[in-house]
């Protein structure tokens, strides 16, 4: 069955899928990890609901989003060393346990219509510290299932789920919010966490390699891990540009009601066609990523895909007509996708293993945190001037980051993606020497 899987997978393009599915430990984190990326998504959607219903205020509505996404900026760092220190494995399931009990809590508690809004804020920043120590963890431990030779296609495939989860999740928080209310789409979840928590049970991952060296304090490594992240010639550059985009570009995500009532003067139909936009870019960004499997030039295309963002903001907001806006927004769906998959891509490979915690988590905090920053900024600028001048300035910068950025591409090129081809070659020669061994 799975022999004639990966073929219909060869023959579509998606080959390089098909041979990353052989791995029984990405292939079973995999079957936890779907259902468990859709439920984030109906619990961020049930918890903005139930806010709303609980105040009929927009600040809490924001003030519930800025709980689950900023505690990264305070605890990532901390995940990033215990990623590094401790089993990854061990950090899932302990993680993902968590997480299941605070839906069970959240369950419990608006069933019973015990809950406030003090309440669910509590709750949403207990799930933002955990998301905390996910995170990095999550990251990290790719080259803990497949070899670091296929980690392109794993990234890509993980991302992939991602952004599926991210046009269907919402769908499905709409379905169970007026079938059952929030109560049943928080039910949902506890059933997705735990499908994540069995699926890590069962794979194998291989033990952390022995620290070589003295061991310093927590605070000691995770500023160590930030200072190699941002002195190395090739991921300090990436993580910077990723910041870039996070705070100019990708808040436009984030701020498309204001975006879909201030500046095209659209009712809530027009502002989900603009939603439904991004998530139709994203996922062709993420279809075309996963095609490309292991091909090289993983540099170029993460500064390219930035370059693009940059120009489909700046035409959304110049052009000003709602048609080429949502094809404006297609492009920059498709871009953000790509893009991030392809920074991972390329720090994943530069990076030691033995640093790869605490600087993975340092991409997931910028990754995380930079749009809700950026929206908060851009937002309240645009309540004072409108949304028009501040997307226009934020646009222009990041063109301006990427596009020198580009001009220095080779260099870049050759600081991350050096490690990509002597693993390449040490991958070659070890499977050599197992087929002389079979033959012999």
């Amino acid at each position: 069955m799975r022999e004639a899987m990966s073929r219909l997978l060869a023959m579509a393009g998606f080959g390089a899928v098909g041979d990353i599915m052989r791995h029984r430990s990405f292939r079973i984190y995999l079957i936890g990890h779907i259902p468990n990326v859709v439920g984030v998504w109906v619990v961020r959607i049930a918890i903005g609901w139930l806010a709303w219903e609980l105040t009929g205020s927009a600040f809490w509505v924001g003030a519930l989003v800025a709980a689950d996404a900023l505690p990264v900026l305070l605890f990532g760092p901390i995940g990033g060393v215990m990623a590094d220190r401790l089993d990854r494995k061990q950090i899932s399931l302990v993680t993902q346990a968590i997480l299941c009990v605070l839906s069970i809590g959240l369950t419990a508690l608006t069933y019973m219509g015990l809950i406030d809004i003090w309440l669910l804020l509590i709750f949403a920043l207990a799930r933002g510290v955990t998301f905390s120590f996910w995170q990095p963890v999550r990251l990290a431990l790719m080259p803990n299932l497949v070899p670091r030779s296929e980690l392109p296609t794993a990234i890509a495939l993980n991302s992939s789920t991602f952004n599926a989860a991210q046009f269907i999740g919402p769908a499905v928080a709409g379905g169970l919010l007026k079938l059952g209310g929030a109560e049943l789409a928080f039910a949902f979840n506890i059933f997705a966490a735990a499908m994540m928590v069995v699926a890590l049970a069962q794979i194998e991952s291989p033990p952390q390699p022995e620290r070589k060296g003295p061991r310093g304090s927590f605070l000691d490594d995770a500023l160590a891990g930030i200072r190699y992240g941002a002195a190395h010639p090739g991921i300090g550059p990436m993580l910077l540009l990723l910041l870039i985009v996070g705070l100019m570009i990708r808040p436009l995500t984030e701020l498309m009601p204001a975006l879909a009532g201030g500046v095209f003067l659209k009712e809530v139909t027009g502002y989900s066609m603009m939603a439904s936009s991004v998530g139709i870019g994203a996922m062709f960004g993420a279809i075309w990523m996963l095609q490309r499997g292991n091909a090289g030039n993983i540099t170029d295309i993460a500064l390219f895909a930035g370059f693009a963002g940059g120009v489909s903001a700046l035409l959304l907001i110049v052009v000003g007509w709602f048609p080429f806006a949502l094809l404006c927004l297609a492009v920059l769906g498709f871009s953000m996708t790509a893009g991030g998959i392809a920074t991972q891509q390329v720090v994943q490979f530069a990076v030691p293993d033995e640093m790869r915690g605490r600087v993975l988590g340092l991409f997931g905090m910028i990754f995380r945190a930079g749009p809700a920053l950026g929206a908060l900024i851009i937002g309240r600028i645009g309540d004072a001037v409108g949304l028009t001048w501040p997307v226009l300035i934020g646009a222009l910068i990041g063109l301006g980051a990427y596009g020198f950025a580009w001009t220095r591409r080779t260099r870049l090129r050759e600081a991350l993606e050096a490690r990509r081809a002597s693993d390449a070659a040490a991958d070659v020669a070890e499977t050599s020497q197992v087929a002389d061994k079979t033959a012999s």
